[in-house]
Order: structure tokens, then sequence, then C-alpha cells
């Protein structure tokens, strides 16, 4: 080969390889030439297209699988069935992915082509749905081909579901929106009462929060596709949180002896939103055993009892609404139960009329409970000692009280008996009245006055004030 028609050559390659990236794209006038389907009058009216599809599936089968398309016959065949079918064009510029048509008996598939006519192409169609890819697939009116006109991201679809259906405030609740079709992401809209609270933009389709007030909550979500196209119109939830109950706990006595009879009232429980239905007691010792439990359904939410042995106990109680809400607080309460009979101490400063002159006391005794925690009596004796005046003598005290009590107060009077305080102040039988207030459950302070009763004696001459301390075993 000369020179010359190496030249050539070369120029014809070069022009050949020059011009196969516009040889891609096949530019088409007209349709109808090799029709894959036809009626005599030509096709106009999709009841026409209808009948013609139903009547060749084999032959759109076959377009299908020529095409490499056969995943979309079913659902083609579907929507043909359901009577789907639309007018709709092709306009000037269209790209067209490929076209199905018949040369004699036999179906091809043309490719990469363009509508270049100076017109539109009045055509019947449908979209078929496909992995979120929307398939318009028409056919030209007149004698046409099986077209895929465009293939488009779907519009998605929003689905969302909120579980547990009837959440309790301090509840973890989870949004699922993982039902919704073709998205990639979503935002999510929390409303209380109408106002929003909180607004999320999420990848993940499934969201879990904490929802810490009651009210009725609404869900609005939109979900979006890869083009950021949204769903029309938004899905939504709307739960109504229910509050929790709170509890209040009241025990009467709060100390007794072992043959006392204690009432556990649970009836001052509270429920902003509903009912407390329900009241869980609890009694345990010091090590944390359960000694005794009750559940009192239904009002009056009282439980009456005897603990049992002498000790100290906690009490627990836990409250239940009509919704099923279990209250967040757990109400506690100290109990003290002891003998009936109860050792004591008692000790203090005391001041005796004259000059009054000062004293330092101290007595044992005896707590009888008569009625726990209402009346009590108290026998006590000991002495009285003096480092001051010495016409005051050391001398002894004893005493029997009946003490009424009011809570951590208590008020009593009785008799008492004292030995000589003075060479005029004989021995004999005392007047005492005391006033009390307990400091913590086993000990209190108190105030004691003591009156003689001489017929030689008057009030304003001898009396005596002491200032105490008791504490009871």
């Amino acid at each position: 080969m000369n020179t010359k028609k190496m030249m050539i050559f070369i120029i014809v390659v070069l022009f050949v390889f020059t011009l196969s990236p516009f040889a891609k794209v096949k530019k088409i006038t007209r349709v109808g030439v090799y029709p894959l389907l036809c009626v005599e009058g030509g096709i106009q009216t999709p009841e026409q297209l209808k009948e013609l599809l139903e009547n060749n599936p084999a032959l759109i089968e076959k377009a299908f699988a020529e095409a490499d398309a056969s995943f979309l016959y079913d659902g083609f065949m579907e929507k043909v069935m359901a009577g789907e079918i639309q007018a709709d064009q092709l306009p000037k510029g269209q790209e067209i992915p490929w076209m199905a048509f018949k040369v004699g008996n036999k179906v091809k598939v043309a490719r990469d082509m363009v509508w270049a006519a100076n017109r539109t192409l009045e055509v019947l169609g449908l979209t078929v749905q496909h992995e979120c890819k929307d398939y318009v697939l028409v056919v030209p009116k007149g004698c046409g081909n099986l077209t895929l006109m465009d293939i488009r991201n779907s519009v998605p679809t929003c689905a969302i579901a909120v579980t547990p259906e009837t959440p309790n405030v301090g509840d973890e609740i989870t949004v699922d929106l993982s039902a919704s079709q073709c998205a990639v992401r979503y935002e999510i809209s929390v409303m209380r009462d109408g106002e929003e609270i909180d607004f999320k933009k999420l990848v993940d389709p499934v969201w879990k929060m904490k929802i810490d007030q009651s009210g009725n909550y609404l869900f609005k979500a939109k979900a979006f596709n890869i083009d950021g196209v949204a769903s029309p119109g938004d899905c939504e939830a709307a739960l109504n949180f229910n509050s929790l109950p709170v509890c209040d706990l009241t025990v009467t006595p709060a100390r007794g002896t072992p043959a006392t009879t204690f009432t556990l009232d649970a009836s001052g429980s509270s429920d902003p939103d509903g009912t407390v239905v329900k009241a869980e007691f609890t009694i345990k010792d010091e090590e944390g055993n359960v000694v005794n439990q009750n559940t009192v359904e239904g009002e009056p939410l009282i439980w009456e009892t005897k603990v049992g042995e002498v000790g100290a106990y906690k009490i627990w109680l836990k409250v239940t609404d009509d919704a099923g809400a279990v209250s967040a607080n757990v109400c506690e309460f100290d109990l003290m139960v002891r003998k009936g009979i109860t050792p004591l101490v008692e000790f203090g400063p005391m001041v005796a009329k004259g000059t009054y002159t000062g004293y330092i006391f101290a007595r044992l005794g005896l707590s009888f409970a008569i009625v726990p925690e209402k009346i009590s009596l108290i026998t006590s004796a000991g002495g009285a000692v003096t480092f001051t005046d010495q016409r005051f003598k050391n001398h002894f005290l004893s005493n029997v009280l009946l003490n009424f009590h009011f809570d951590r107060f208590y008020i009593g009077a009785g008799l008492g008996y004292s030995t000589e305080v003075t060479d005029t102040w004989s021995g004999g039988l005392d007047i005492v009245g005391n006033l009390g207030f307990y400091l913590f459950e086993r000990a209190s302070i108190f105030g004691e006055f003591r009156y003689p009763i001489r017929e030689d004696l008057g009030l304003d001459e001898v009396h005596q004030f002491f200032l105490g301390f008791r504490y009871e075993f």
C-alpha cells in the first residue's frame, strides 16, 4: 500500500471514529412502518389498545423479552387489565430508550432513539413501577410500536407507625417510617396539643424518642426520593400520652405494738388524666426482706394489717392508673413496732422554787402503750442532785403520767412522789404535768412542772420546772 492510499485509509478511519458517538442516537420522524400492533382504521382509543394487548399477550411478552425488560411484563399487563391506559403525547426531542416493532413474524427492538419530527406524537400508554423506577410505556396511535418513552425515579409514598399505641409519659417510643416506599430521607414534625415541639430530618427511617409531658401528640412526616421529590401529602400518627399516677401513703398509727392493726391508706394517690385503680403495698424488715405484701384494686385503696414482730419496718407503695401506667415515684413510710411495755430513761436540768435552785435529775422508767400513737402511760423514778444552795437537798422523784399523743407532740398529767426538798418542803405527793415533742422515732424533749400537795405550802412558794430528754428503748 503506497503512502497516498495509507493517508486516505487513516482519514477514513478517523472520520468514522469521529462520527461514531453521534451514531448512537437515531433520529426518527415517523412510526408505524413496521408496527407491532395494528387494527383496521388504526388504534384511536384506550379501549381499542386494551383489547389488542389482551388478545396478544405472547407478542407483548416477546417484545419485553427482546428489550431485556421482562421484569415489566406482569406489571404492564396488570395495568392493562385494570384499564389504566390513558392518552399522552411524545414531545419533539423526547429520547426513546427502546421501541419494539415487528418485521414479518419477528419481533425486534431498536434502541437509543429520539423523536425528531417537528410535531408531538399522539400516544396511548401507562406507567409501570419497578424497584422505585417509573417506566412510561406508550403505543403511538394509528399503527404503533410498544415504546419505552421515559424512565424516572418514582414519587415516594409515606407510611408511619408509632409504637406503643398507648404510651405513658417517660416511655421510649419508636417512630417507624420503614414502610414508606422509594424514600431515602424523611422529615418528621412532632406536635403537642397543636404546637410544634420537635422537628427532625432523618435518613434512618426508625427514630426512638421519649416524651416527658402528657398531652395529645401528632406525628406528621414526609418522605423524599433520591431527586428530593416529596411524597404527596403528609402521613400522620396521633397518640395520647398518659400521665403517670402519683402515689400518696398514709399509715396510722405511725408506731405500735405487735397487737396493733395498722391502716395503710393509698386513697390520696392521684392521676392527672385518669383514675388510680390499683395499689400495691409491700412491707420489708430492716434487712430488706419482704414480710408481707398485698394488692388492693378499686376504691377504697386501703389495707388493714398487723405487722407482727417488734422491729423497724419500711412500707412501700406503688399505684397503677386506668391506662396501666405505674407511678414513677414509690412512696415509703418508716414504721416502728415496739413492745407494749418499753423501758425509758430521762434526764436533764431542773429548778426548784425558793431562789430557783438548779438541779440535775435522772430517772428510769417504763412506757405502756395503752392506745398506740394515741395514749400511753409512763412510770419513772430517779433522783435530783444539786451542787449549789445547801438549803436544798438531793431528793428522790417518781411519776405516773398519762400522756395523749398528737402526731409528734404529746401532753399529759398525773401524780408523782418526792422526798424532802428543804427543811420546810417535806416529802409527799405531787401534781405533775408534762409537754413533749418527738425529735425522732424514740427520742423526745419535754418540759415538766411539779406542784407538791401540802396543806402548809402554796404554789407561789414551792414548785419545780424540768427540761428533760426522754429516750424510749
